[in-house]
């Protein structure tokens, strides 16, 4: 890099780590019990957000984040392709970062998972993109350099967090030696911790015996650690697991399978993390680190996804495993989620609800904060197109493009003042509207039920009847976001469902116990 360079002058590097399937308590600095040394480095020395808001799955929440749109907007309603035409991929009327900077004089890479769609990250503006199909942790197929498939190795100790991460240090240097004096922008998207629960073996080895108290008791000492830290507003409660149809962990008929299986899951995030390691060290070594944006965030909820155990002689963690044998349950989601109920797919805290840490030296006022300012994925967007002064753009390829939706949270940042009005939610007829502290939120054919966040974090409390003024109006506000961000009702888009639920073992959680 010139360093002769003027820094008033010098747009900011971006990066974005994308987690997948992590819960919103997972990470050290937010309170779990996964090793997360890199990421907590980055949070102690930069800012931490309580109240980040994802859109509660994958492909939606992916689409959001590229886009700086909601996901309907972008054409990616629900998982890609589930349900045709309304997921089939980005549409011509958004733009992603990708393609924003790269107008903007921006190098553009991608390393990881896209599930955003038919259409390849290199033909939405990313200029080298290396995908990963997920699906096996320890098997070296189907990655794709800009669509080409790459040849097999025959590496015996290939893992895929490891290797999509040596990609993207490649891309880094690669960029820095021929373009020292380009800013980059890089998408990383891990397939960690999502299932099939597969990890390496000295990774695992470093929890064993961590979690042999059960989801009971150390989601109780989490909660107390999370309060201390200041990650918990005082008026949030534990939200009972049976909130979350979590059973009792002396209940639990298989716990050295499911002690395990969450071994294996901390494992992978501990993995995730050294990798981050890799990363930073990357930037650092380049010089880059104090004019680069970095961002971390998860795309869901923790994920309580197959809790059926089929075979219970077949343990989590090596090669042969599979997703659909069961993931690691409901009770342990739930300490993901401390101190939330609810999972991935929900719009109640536990299905939505992300740690998120920005890092950036250059910029950042107060670092080491914990705010609680309440933002969501569209806002991500409108953050670097703050950060770089890039434009975004009324047309794209002679299309119309759909406005932000996002607001800047760079006010946030550093310090100032930040006005966001209204967030919004809608996932498989689960759907939600915030203002300041009322949520208004609902599954999917059940009544509105309405919390105050700020005395009730948890959601454990409905007031509707007690205040069903600010329910009507929020109710309202509802109704004319889905008319305006094309949200269908859910029956529309059944309409295009091929597959057999039931096989995928997703369970209905919509009737489990409700707070009085």
């Amino acid at each position: 890099m010139n360093h002769n360079q003027s820094e008033t002058n010098r747009k900011p590097n971006v990066i974005i780590i994308l987690a997948d399937d992590m819960g919103y308590s997972d990470l050290g600095c937010y309170g779990g019990f996964a090793e997360t040394p890199n990421l907590d480095r980055l949070a102690y020395n930069g800012i931490r957000l309580t109240e980040f808001y994802n859109t509660a799955r994958c492909s939606p929440s992916r689409a959001s984040l590229l886009t700086g749109l909601h996901p309907h907007q972008a054409g990616m309603a629900h998982l890609q392709g589930r349900y045709g035409p309304y997921t089939k991929q980005l549409n011509q009327n958004c733009v992603t970062i990708a393609e924003v900077l790269k107008e903007n004089g921006y190098g553009t890479y991608m390393s990881g998972k896209w599930h955003a769609g038919v259409i390849p990250p290199h033909e939405r503006g990313f200029d080298k993109a290396y995908v990963y199909p997920g699906g096996d942790f320890f098997k070296q197929e189907g990655i794709a350099l800009n669509g080409e498939k790459l040849p097999v190795g025959g590496d015996p100790d290939y893992y895929s967090t490891d290797d999509m991460t040596d990609k993207a240090v490649g891309l880094i240097e690669q960029h820095t030696r021929q373009k020292p004096d380009q800013p980059f922008f890089l998408y990383m998207a891990y397939t960690a911790p999502h299932f099939p629960l597969q990890a390496k073996e000295e990774d695992i080895k470093k929890y064993k015996g961590r979690f042999d108290e059960g989801w009971d008791d150390l989601r109780g000492q989490k909660y107390e650690r999370m309060k201390r830290m200041g990650l918990i507003k005082p008026g949030c409660e534990l939200s009972p697991a049976d909130t979350s149809a979590a059973e009792p962990w002396e209940n639990e008929p298989h716990k050295e399978w499911r002690l395990r299986a969450m071994e294996v899951y901390a494992a992978m995030i501990d993995c995730m993390d050294q990798n981050v390691g890799k990363l930073l060290a990357t930037v650092e070594n380049s010089g880059q680190q104090d004019h680069t944006l970095i961002i971390f965030l998860s795309d869901n909820g923790g994920n309580g996804e197959f809790p059926v155990i089929k075979d219970p002689s077949l343990l989590p963690g090596g090669p042969e495993y599979y997703a659909r044998n069961g993931h690691y349950g409901y009770g342990w989601a739930n300490l993901s989620n401390t101190p939330f109920r609810m999972y991935k797919h929900y719009i109640h805290e536990g299905g939505i609800a992300s740690p998120f840490i920005v890092h950036w030296p250059e910029r950042l006022k107060s670092k080491g904060a914990i705010l609680g300012t309440p933002v969501q994925l569209p806002d991500i967007m409108a953050t670097v197109v703050d950060a770089t002064g890039a434009v975004y753009p009324e047309t794209y390829h002679d299309f119309p493009i759909i406005p932000m939706e996002g607001v800047s949270m760079l006010p946030i940042f550093e310090g100032g003042e930040f006005s966001k009005e209204l967030l919004f939610w809608e996932h498989e007829g689960n759907c939600g509207v915030r203002r300041g502290s009322w949520k208004l939120v609902k599954f999917f054919s059940k009544p509105w039920e309405l919390y105050n966040l700020e005395t009730d974090g948890s959601e454990l409390h409905d007031v509707s009847g007690q205040y069903p003024e600010i329910a009507q109006a929020l109710g309202e506000e509802y109704v004319r976001w889905t008319q305006r961000a094309n949200v269908y009702p859910r029956e529309h888009y059944q309409l295009y469902d091929k597959r057999n639920v039931q096989n995928e073992q997703v369970v209905d959680l919509t009737n489990v116990k409700r707070p009085g």
